[in-house]
C-alpha cells in the first residue's frame, strides 16, 4: 500500500457538503473523494501545460521561412541523403 501523510486543509462549507454527499452516494470515504479530486485536477493542469507548450512549439515552427535557404541546410542536417 502507498505510503500517505496527514494534510489539513479548509474547505467552504458548501464544498464540504458536496464532499460529504458524493462520499454518500457512491459508498466511498470523504478522503478518497478529495484525492480523486486533486489527483483529477493536477492531470488537468499537466495535460494543459503540455497541450501549451505543443501549441507554443507548433507556433515557432511555423515561422521558419521554407524558402529561405538555411531551412534547406537545417532539412539537410536532419535527413542526410543516403
Amino acid at each position: 500500500m502507498e505510503k500517505s501523510v496527514t494534510t489539513s486543509v479548509r474547505l467552504p462549507l458548501e464544498l464540504r457538503r458536496r464532499v460529504e454527499q458524493k462520499a454518500a452516494a457512491t459508498g466511498c470515504g470523504r478522503n478518497r473523494i478529495i484525492v480523486k479530486a486533486l489527483e483529477s485536477y493536477l492531470q488537468e493542469d499537466e495535460q494543459a501545460a503540455y497541450l501549451s507548450e505543443a501549441s507554443h512549439q507548433s507556433q515557432l515552427a511555423a515561422k521558419v521561412d521554407a524558402a529561405d535557404p538555411t531551412w534547406d541546410r537545417m532539412v539537410e542536417g536532419d535527413f542526410p541523403a543516403p
